[in-house]
């Protein structure tokens, strides 16, 4: 059994003890500190999880942040803070640009059971043991790009008023025969990294197309969802190219909708603007996706023809719990709307979320509560059973 391994940094030891006591109920083998001065001398690379409070006498939350960033701490933070809840959030996105993982953010006093929550995230993720084990290396991933080992799964996105199927969003997976699979959060940045996006994308936008051809052959005309990598926004040809792959499919081209990072528009933007308009001119819809992540994003929404605004998963998931996330949420739907775009939630998890988003007006939603992605040859028993649940 391998020992999960947990340092807590708090100027409150009775209140760094309680946190110790609900972690080691859990497994973890816990190092308590009430002196932040004491962070670099007890830090090594074997902690796996760190529980840091922002607000500190002397060496505050932030300055040890910087520490971890410089050694490039693979380590996994929980902010917790007594104090302002808008800088737990500010801390969460300083170390998420830093490459650091944020299991989550508490504000003082919290219970036993909020901490187990985001614990039991660790615990169960397994990004985190494939990150660890060193799953696969670049060369595994270009000979399964070879062999055509990859393959789609499809999330279903449904109507939030009346619980409609309105379409799915294309999934890229990979199966390793030996390894098994290996979670896109792994093998897709690699990818980003090593320039075998590209090919990735071409095979899922192909792919993805060629699934929606055969759903309207068969009288099912479903929105198909297309994540787009900023790294094929640079062919001026692109429009044309997705028209005649459509076209020779058989596809639906207002069912097509194509997904882009908001981030992704930041550099080059005359081109991108370029590529897009084209694409929205040529039928396509197109959706800016984890919209409230990037630096520009009432920019980027005056400048492209957005159809559809898909607001990011980070503050779905907090609607319930942050009133900043709930208000960004909010905003987010009725910006949709006054510009004429729909409004979709990503990343659902339990009904809590899904009856404020519909409180909200939001128009449609996908996530773990309503279903996880699914091989094609699933989505008519599950649409079957989804309708028969009130």
């Amino acid at each position: 059994m391998v020992i999960k391994k947990m340092l807590v940094v708090d100027d409150e030891i009775d209140f760094a003890r309680y946190v110790a006591d609900v972690a080691e109920d859990l497994g973890f083998e816990v190092t308590v500190t009430d002196k932040p001065s004491e962070f670099s001398l007890l830090y090594c690379n074997t902690i796996d999880v760190i529980v840091l409070d922002l607000f500190m006498p002397g060496t505050d939350g932030i300055e040890l942040l910087r520490f971890l960033a410089d050694k490039n701490s693979q380590a996994s933070v929980v902010f917790i803070s007594g104090k302002d809840r808008s800088v737990l959030h500010s801390a969460e996105v300083l170390a998420t640009e830093q490459s650091i993982s944020v299991l989550g953010t508490l504000q003082k006093p919290f219970r036993a059971e909020e901490l187990e929550v985001i614990l039991n995230k660790y615990i169960k993720s397994p990004l985190k043991t494939a990150a660890i084990a060193n799953l696969v290396s670049v060369e595994e991933l270009e000979q399964a790009i070879k062999d055509e080992a990859l393959f789609l799964v499809y999330q279903p996105q449904v109507s939030i008023r009346d619980r409609e199927l309105m379409g799915v969003e294309a999934l890229v997976r990979w199966k390793h025969p030996i390894k098994g699979m290996i979670p896109p959060d792994y093998f897709i940045p690699m990818a980003e990294e090593n320039g075998l996006i590209t090919e990735i994308t071409s095979f899922t936008t192909k792919a993805a197309i060629c699934q929606q051809g055969i759903w309207k052959s068969q009288g099912n005309n479903l929105r198909m969802s297309i994540n787009m990598s900023p790294k094929i926004l640079d062919d001026l040809d692109l429009p044309e190219k997705l028209e005649a792959c459509a076209n020779h499919l058989g596809a639906d081209v207002s069912k097509l909708m194509f997904e882009v990072t908001e981030t992704a528009l930041t550099s080059n933007v005359v081109r991108y603007m370029d590529i897009l308009s084209r694409i929205r001119i040529k039928g396509f819809g197109l959706a800016i996706d984890d919209f409230g992540t990037g630096y520009s994003s009432l920019q980027q929404l005056i400048r492209v023809p957005f159809s559809e605004l898909k607001i990011d998963k980070d503050f779905i998931q907090k609607v319930s719990t942050e009133k900043d996330c709930f208000t960004i949420t909010k905003l987010s739907i009725m910006l949709a709307h006054e510009l004429g775009m729909c409004a979709v939630a990503e990343g659902i998890e339990t009904e809590e979320d899904w009856n404020i988003l519909k409180q909200l007006g939001c128009d449609q939603a996908q996530g773990y509560w309503i279903a996880r992605p699914m091989p094609p040859e699933e989505l008519e028993s599950w649409t079957k059973s989804w309708s028969t649940v009130q």
